[in-house]
């Protein structure tokens, strides 16, 4: 699979997808007639790293710990330093090898060094090649909540192939499924009928189904931000179970993944707005079917402390709180959660031990 997408707002993004993308690499790059190539990879990904940065002639290859602690400010600095050191000019090609959190963090920095320079995107998880390395979000995490801070700049190409996921843990493959299960649930009712049928095969890691649902969620999510690059509208539907599933998300303090949340999060709001049981089931069936738990803990149902984390909310604007859920499967609406939505969500029954 190969898309190239034209923004308005932003420069052109081509998306490679398939087992032999990793060897677009040299051709995208020098489409840039780059002044030298700098990698910025997971620190677990050196190996992946040093042989894509042999064939790319890379200057340097620079490791950063990976996980949700990576998006800080302090971090970015680092990082813009470390680039300095290495002599990166405007005409140098950024590539981030790694997760959500890499290429985040990454996305932020090659926006803002030098006010922008070259970025290419190779992700490594289902989570960021479903989602967060899609749409040109990038961001860090500020005063304890996610992406408080953060550009939107489309990197230059996103190259994504399946054989990189083989090593992960089964729990860090399925949560980038859930972002797919988000989409369909409120923009697309006949690819949500297609994930409940994929459902078996992609619990058991099938390489067919990983990648057909991977396409799905780049078709979906890169409809949307076509339409709508700086989130005014339309966008809103990708923040779907997002408002509360990051409340549990930050409330948790690093306990739970960011996918998790989102199933959490996605099956709460359903809730919180008095979704029909029909669709809010369906929902959660089909999560529970690629095997991800939709259930918040109770250890992170206090509803004073969720309620406070959902008004501090990035979208949250002048005391509201908005909310994308599906009226029905394949179709969405905007919504603003309130108090009493939030312990509706939450009601005895509807959480786990």
């Amino acid at each position: 699979m190969e898309r190239l997408f034209a923004f308005e707002h932003s420069t052109s993004s081509r998306i490679v997808l398939g087992t032999d993308a990793a060897s677009r690499l040299p051709e995208l790059v020098r489409a840039h007639d780059p002044d030298g190539v700098v990698i910025v990879h997971d620190e677990t990904l050196a190996e992946l790293a040093s042989a894509l940065g042999a064939e790319l002639s890379a200057a340097a290859t620079l490791a950063v710990a990976g996980g949700e602690a990576a998006k800080r400010l302090e971090t970015v600095g680092e990082l813009a330093e470390r680039l300095h050191a290495n002599g990166a000019t405007r005409a140098t090609v950024m590539v981030a090898i790694g997760g959500g959190t890499i290429t985040d963090l990454c996305g932020f920095v090659a926006s803002i060094y030098l006010r922008g320079v070259p970025f290419i995107a190779c992700p490594t998880t289902t989570l960021a090649m479903c989602d967060a390395a899609l749409g040109g979000k990038n961001g860090v995490d500020h005063c304890g909540l996610k992406n408080r801070l953060g550009t939107i700049r489309q990197p230059d190409a996103i190259v994504m192939d399946p054989a990189w996921l083989t090593t992960l843990p089964d729990e860090m493959f399925r949560e980038g499924l859930v972002e797919v299960v988000k989409k369909a649930a409120v923009l697309d009712r006949e690819r949500f009928e297609e994930l409940e049928r994929l459902a078996p095969a992609l619990r058991d890691r099938d390489a067919e189904a990983t990648e057909r649902a991977i396409a799905m969620s780049v078709d979906m999510k890169m409809t949307v931000v076509l339409a709508d690059e700086r989130e005014g509208d339309r966008r809103r539907a990708l923040n779907a179970g997002h408002t509360i599933g990051h409340a549990i998300e930050s409330f948790a303090g690093g306990a739970l993944r960011h996918g998790t949340a989102v199933a959490m999060g996605l099956v709460a709001e359903c809730r919180a707005a008095g979704v029909t049981d029909t669709i809010t089931e369906r929902v959660a069936a089909l999560l529970r079917a690629i095997g991800v738990d939709p259930d918040t803990p109770a250890a992170y149902t206090a509803r004073d402390r969720l309620w406070e984390l959902a008004r501090q909310d990035k979208k949250a604007m002048r005391g509201s709180v908005p909310m994308h859920v599906p009226h029905r499967i394949g179709e969405g609406h905007d919504i603003e959660l309130t108090r009493a939505m939030l312990d509706r969500a939450f009601a005895t029954g509807r959480s786990r031990d």
